[in-house]
């Protein structure tokens, strides 16, 4: 295992460290040495977990040897458990996001030579097992948990939770060795002791934490951690999303319903009360504390029902505004109530009070009281009231509807929301936390995380990737295939041609990009609406905008319902691996989920489209006043920190969240994919500097959509060497230098893309180069007609009829592959031109060009005029007989042509025989001709007949393929007279080739 030396300490990391990882990890030890803040930008695949555990346990190691053993010391009962480490050492807590991405943090841990004290924090939910209570979830789990432990008698306590002692007398050197939360579920299962009070007693003695990031910013949480908090090193993995969590943990919304569920237990508890102390059993059994509780009960109903009352005489001009105060104003409202500092912690110990009695009477039922008491913590936090200033009082309304569907009672909802997430962080400074790390792959904008934290930050990093230019294609498409512009702005995103053009923009991606297309769009809302538009647009002679992308790619859509979830990444799993087409395409939300940690590393995601910028809604309550609050605060003066204004934040969430949704791709070092930004305005110089820095030096802006076409076909086609994938890694050596990924773990258990990824549809040579796609070529493969440059026309791929194109083996043998192609071509418009758009060699410029380059043509089965692509034959010299493809020649007449210009067609040129060539005195030939083709084949095949002539003049295929290809396609019984009268129209030097053709195929 390499050793290197970083800021003169030996850190040793399990690989060849990448230069970008030796920085990484060179920042992460200044700041731990240099006890100041980190704000660490690194992308995903670039080893950012390991790096940062390598470089913080070299840093712990060098102040002494890890802890070992435990100290448990028994007083008056009571167990209480310790460590022989100096107090001087700093304890560790490397906090995510969720469970699952925690367990991948351990798996990192396990590829380290670094073996610390280490536990792993979670729910109840994560570890129970206890036969009933782990049949329950939240705030029941919870509460049945706590019934089931601090019963008196210890022989009616949960059984799991007795033998915990027990287990760590005998087993001191738990967590030695790194354990995740299934590895202490094992555990508990085997010795029978409780996995959660497992992992809350090794706590206290360890170096190093491992927890969610509800135990660092819920002020409850924190509170149960039993560690010095002094000298700590607090990291925050993936946190992206850190200050919006930090200010909801710090906020809360009571509706109506709610705190009516509320005065209902209040009352329960009453009646219970009474009932108890009516009862001379309930007497003997019970202190005069609990008997007397009656009164205290009522008290608390009186209090809930006068604040229910004083929600409803709220004045609300307008649904749209409702009421807003300052947030002062809550506790104005509470004094009223007469809820104050003195008297708000009574109040909490009677709202225990009624949930210990409410759990006795029914076990396993949800204490909506507790809500209540978590509302007067944050308003009545540290017996203070100055954090008022950064909140914001508000009473919105709302009609209710009843089961039937009719208009029910009006609800309203009060809500007390911090604008400044840094007061769920400032508590660390007070308590001299060491340093505070923060790190994600998608940071970017940085600036503003330190100005919304309120934390300075001194030590910056915005890491590069570890891959090379020729493994990401990064472009700006401001226009569709028909020229319409791209831009999902409210003014825009609801008309029908831009949804049109977004689709058919859509078809052709899906037809280019081999196996896994991400798409994601603003909001719900739009991918909705687009998804409905582009199955309503069909008639009976041409497909639908959805159809055809069906045609290409199998499509999932994200759920609006968290509990459909995982059933749709089971989907797009199984239809990505189904080779019966060229991969799946998953429609899904900017801010969604599959935005949010998932790995769709490989052939899982080969290309991700941003459909546009994901703005929150600007007149949602929340957003207007929060931009509200921060104008004012840029405004004022003696502020220490920047702030924002109300824009920039606006504008930088946004951009956070695009640069999260287009890190799902490219995950790690061997891998290659394109991120595509379908809107006008990602152009804008601002909006490309918001973008996470190591993509922006990739980004180009091309004027038109048939640029985009050819540039995305060359790089999924030509010579890539990135290697083979992580997935063959994995395979062959068990492990490797693959960043934030694991290959150990199960998918629908942490939403993890690797495991149930199927051997790769496109495979790998040797030499890492792609031996063949499921839509794609490669330069050394076999060549199809989406292997070359893409033609003009894109109904050259044909919607019902299977392609046969060569494959070049090594002894050079000839030898045929199947690939299905679908038609992309709208029956309204060609969709571009790429021989007229876009001419070889030429270079596309990083500048908006005004789009006009698309002529509408309404195409309609029997009105192609073959000379638009093909020029007239007149003007094509001579010489072009001796050309090593050779050329055909066709005409069509269009419907209003002159009687002149149909007597040339169907000419042929050079190298024909005299006796063959078709008479160009009887123009009505070449007519005939193609009425026949046009009668005999269906509208998409003849589109394909167009596009085949097209590919052949532009050079895209050689001659032979094409005469393979319209074998094929004037294949069957009905079709022979098309074969046998095609060979008129072809150069007499290729008769033979043809003629074999035309055998293999002739029934």
């Amino acid at each position: 295992m390499p050793t290197y030396k970083i800021r003169g300490i030996d850190v040793d990391f399990p690989y060849e460290a990448y230069d970008s990882q030796l920085v990484y990890m060179e920042k992460v030890m200044q700041s731990l040495q240099e006890e100041r803040n980190a704000l660490l930008e690194s992308p995903t695949g670039t080893g950012k977990t390991l790096c940062l555990l390598c470089a913080t346990l070299a840093f712990r190691k060098s102040l002494g040897s890890f802890t070992t053993g435990l100290i448990i010391t028994t007083d008056k009962g009571k167990h209480e458990i310790s460590s022989s480490r100096s107090g001087a050492f700093p304890t560790i807590v490397y906090a995510s996001r969720t469970h699952s991405q925690i367990r991948q943090v351990i798996q990192e841990l396990k590829r380290t030579s670094y073996r610390p004290k280490m536990t792993v924090l979670g729910s109840r939910e994560q570890f129970c097992i206890h036969d009933k209570v782990k049949l329950l979830r939240g705030t029941t789990q919870t509460n049945a948990c706590r019934s089931a432990c601090r019963r008196k008698a210890k022989s009616k306590r949960c059984d799991h939770f007795n033998k915990v002692v027990y287990y760590l007398k005998d087993n001191p050197t738990i967590g030695e060795e790194p354990v995740d939360i299934e590895d202490l579920v094992n555990i508990g299962r085997t010795s029978g002791s409780c996995p959660y009070y497992l992992s809350k007693e090794i706590h206290k003695a360890v170096d190093i934490i491992f927890a969610p990031y509800n135990y660092l910013i819920d002020r409850r949480n924190r509170k149960s951690l039993q560690l010095s908090w002094s000298n700590s090193i607090l990291i925050f993995d993936e946190a992206h999303n850190l200050e919006s969590i930090c200010a909801e943990a710090a906020s809360f919304d009571l509706p109506s319903w709610l705190l009516t569920a509320c005065i209902s237990e209040a009352q329960s508890c009453v009646d219970l009360s009474i009932e108890r102390r009516n009862k001379p059993n309930e007497r003997r059994n019970k202190s005069n504390d609990t008997l007397h509780n009656a009164d205290d009960f009522a008290i608390l109903k009186a209090l809930l029902l006068k604040l229910e009352k004083r929600i409803a005489e709220v004045h609300i001009e307008s649904k749209e505004l409702g009421f807003t105060k300052p947030g002062p104003y809550m506790f104005e409202l509470m004094a009223d109530l007469n809820i104050t500092h003195t008297t708000a912690s009574k109040l909490m110990s009677i709202i225990k009070d009624a949930s210990d009695l409410l759990e006795e009477k029914s076990t396993g039922t949800i204490c909506r009281l507790e809500t209540i008491k978590d509302i007067l913590d944050i308003i009545f936090r540290d017996g203070i009231t100055s954090h008022a200033k950064y909140y914001r009082v508000h009473v919105k309304e709302a009609e209710a509807w009843s089961a039937n569907g009719s208009k029910g009672k009006v609800s309203r909802t009060l809500s007390w929301w911090c604008f400044n997430p840094g007061i769920a962080l400032e508590e660390f400074g007070k308590n001299g936390v060491r340093s505070i790390i923060l790190t994600s792959g998608t940071l970017s904008p940085l600036d503003s995380f330190a100005e919304e934290l309120k934390l300075d930050f001194p030590i910056r990093l915005e890491n590069p990737h570890v891959i090379g230019p020729n493994q990401i294609w990064a472009g700006v498409v401001p226009v569709g295939p028909s020229g319409r512009t791209f831009n999902s702005s409210y003014r825009n995103r609801d008309t029908m041609e831009y949804k049109q053009e977004l689709g058919n923009a859509i078809v052709n991606l899906a037809r280019i990009v081999p196996d896994g297309l991400l798409v994601f769009f603003p909001s719900y809302y739009l991918l909705e609406q687009s998804i409905a538009c582009w199955k309503s647009l069909s008639n009976e002679s041409s497909a639908s905008i959805w159809e055809r992308i069906c045609n290409h790619k199998k499509p999932v859509i994200e759920p609006r319902e968290s509990s459909l979830f995982a059933s749709s990444i089971k989907d797009y799993l199984t239809k990505l691996n189904d080779t019966t087409i060229s991969g799946a395409v998953f429609f899904a939300v900017c801010r969604g989920k599959v935005s949010e940690g998932l790995d769709f590393a490989d052939h899982s995601g080969r290309a991700v489209v941003v459909t546009g910028l994901p703005f929150a809604t600007s007149t949602d309550p929340k957003v207007r006043l929060k931009r509200e609050y921060l104008d004012q605060q840029s405004g004022a003066q003696g502020e220490s920190f920047k702030v924002l204004t109300g824009d920039e934040w606006y504008n930088q969430q946004a951009s956070r969240a695009v640069n999260q949704a287009v890190g799902r791709v490219i995950r790690h070092r061997h891998d290659y994919g394109a991120i595509i930004f379908c809107d006008e305005r990602f152009a804008q110089p601002h909006r490309q500097s918001q973008v996470s820095k190591w993509i922006q030096p990739h980004i180009k802006c091309y004027s038109r959509f048939g640029e985009v076409v050819f540039t995305l076909t060359r790089f999924f086609r030509d010579g890539r060497t990135q290697g083979p994938t992580k997935l063959s890694l994995l395979e062959a050596e068990n492990g490797g230098n693959l960043g934030d990924t694991s290959s150990s773990e199960d998918f629908m258990n942490k939403f993890h893309m690797e495991k149930l990824l199927s051997p790769l549809t496109t495979p790998v040579a040797p030499d890492g180069t792609l031996k063949a796609s499921s839509s794609l070529d490669t330069k050394n493969g076999y060549t199809s007609f989406v292997g070359g440059i893409l033609p003009a026309n894109p109904s050259s791929l044909s919607s019902d009829h299977r392609m046969i194109v060569g494959c070049a083996s090594s002894s050079d043998k000839r030898e045929t592959v199947l690939h299905k192609r679908r038609t992309v071509l709208s029956q309204e418009h060609d969709r571009f031109d790429l021989a007229d758009s876009y001419q070889l060699g030429e270079k596309s410029s990083n500048t908006l060009i005004s789009p006009g380059f698309t002529k509408k043509r309404r195409f309609i089965a029997g009105e192609y005029d073959l000379k638009q692509h093909f020029g007239n034959s007149n003007e094509r010299s001579s010489s072009a007989s001796q050309n090593a493809q050779g050329d055909i020649h066709l005409q069509c007449k269009d419907n209003v042509a002159s009687q002149s210009r149909s007597s040339q067609l169907l000419r042929q040129k050079d190298n024909l025989p005299a006796d063959s060539t078709p008479s160009t005195a009887d123009g009505t030939q070449g007519s005939a001709f193609l009425a026949q083709v046009r009668d005999k084949l269906s509208a998409a095949e003849y589109i394909d007949f167009v596009g085949y002539m097209k590919a052949l003049k532009t050079k895209t295929l050689k001659i032979g393929e094409v005469l393979l290809s319209i074998s094929r396609l004037f294949s069957g019984p009905e079709r022979r007279p098309l074969l046998e009268r095609f060979k008129d129209y072809i150069p007499a030097k290729y008769h033979s080739l043809y003629e074999q053709y035309v055998e293999g195929k002739v029934d």
